[in-house]
């Protein structure tokens, strides 16, 4: 029976190098070839599939989370926030001192401060990696990143934002408005002085994009089989028959993992993937 396979991007098929090993993008095509139908579930705008994540043979891609779903070449989804809570959650995040990006089909607009804030994090990771600077230049480029005074709020749809807090406090100060309407994924540290995630529409999440390309095929749940590393990979990995996490993944995750991978950058993706037999 041919399996509906769920690759989360970063972390997942990616790891620090920022490129999908050859062995795990031999494994895919192999698990394609056996009649499997493979699909990236990432929480990256459409915009933001860049690199040889473009290459790989894949059926579709639920991205923003859910927002987004697109099935063999076209839209079967689109899910956008409500204008007005949206103008109200931006005049929030602009009292509180909060970076913030809107991600949509076509561009990601941004708050200043965001790639000051991102390659201060990288420089720190990567040093004088001439290499992944280049990379992280190249991808900011791809992702058409335009400045949030150019957005229209009249006319173009947002699925999902993403925040930056350097003041933590500024941003629990938002989280009583923000949790009814919306699920908040964190990816800062405990011990980082900031606070940076995704804010995402409750109804919409990475879990239900999963069910829709399911309900599009006709199929069955029970032939689901997702791959992620992080906790907005959860509702993802809780609603797949099978889930397959990352052994770095936050204990949460793990807990409600079927089995695990090691670093993406060692192949052990497609280690996970080659012990399924999805090449069969």
């Amino acid at each position: 029976m041919s399996k509906f396979l769920f690759f989360d991007i970063d972390g997942t098929l990616v790891g620090k190098s920022r490129h999908i090993t050859e062995k795990t993008k031999e494994a895919i095509q192999a698990a394609k070839n056996a009649g499997n139908k493979v699909f990236l579930c990432t929480g990256r705008a459409p915009t933001s599939i860049v690199g040889d994540v473009k290459a790989l043979p894949i059926d579709g891609i639920v991205a923003s989370a859910g927002g987004f779903v697109q099935v063999d070449g076209k839209y079967i989804f689109k899910n956008y926030m409500d204008q007005y809570t949206l103008s109200e959650m931006m005049t929030l995040f602009v009292n509180h001192g909060i970076l913030f990006c809107l991600e949509t089909e076509h561009a990601i607009y941004q708050t200043p401060g965001v790639n000051e804030f991102f390659d201060k994090r990288h420089n720190k990771e990567f040093g004088d990696n001439v290499e992944l600077q280049r990379f992280f230049e190249l991808k900011r480029q791809e992702e058409n990143r335009i400045p949030v005074s150019q957005f229209d709020l009249e006319k173009t749809g947002v699925t999902k934002i993403g925040f930056i807090a350097p003041d933590p406090i500024a941003f629990y100060d938002c989280v009583k408005y923000i949790a009814p309407m919306f699920n908040i994924v964190t990816f800062s540290k405990y011990e980082d002085d900031f606070i940076n995630g995704e804010i995402i529409l409750k109804n919409c999440t990475k879990a239900d994009g999963v069910k829709r390309v399911v309900d599009y095929y006709h199929g069955d749940m029970k032939d689901t089989i997702g791959f992620g590393d992080s906790m907005n990979d959860f509702q993802m990995i809780d609603t797949c028959e099978i889930g397959v996490v990352a052994e770095n993944a936050p204990d949460k995750l793990k807990a409600i993992g079927t089995c695990f991978f090691k670093d993406p950058d060692a192949d052990g993706l497609a280690d996970a993937i080659n012990e399924l037999k999805l090449d069969q």
